[in-house]
């Protein structure tokens, strides 16, 4: 994948719309497991984003 395609572009998106729901839900939700839960698929998807760079 190259940086600046459609896929990595979309990839973008998704890792940001999470990491913005993570924040959401860390101020905004009593308990911490929905911000867990959106964090760490950002990461997981920021990280599989990154091997899909290198390892085309």
């Amino acid at each position: 994948m190259k940086r600046g395609s459609k896929t990595d572009e979309v990839l973008t998106l998704l890792f940001m719309l999470l990491a913005v729901a993570a924040v959401i839900c860390f101020f905004a939700v009593d308990s911490r497991m929905a911000f867990i839960i959106c964090g760490g698929v950002a990461v997981l998807l920021r990280m599989a984003q990154y091997i899909l760079r290198f390892f085309p």
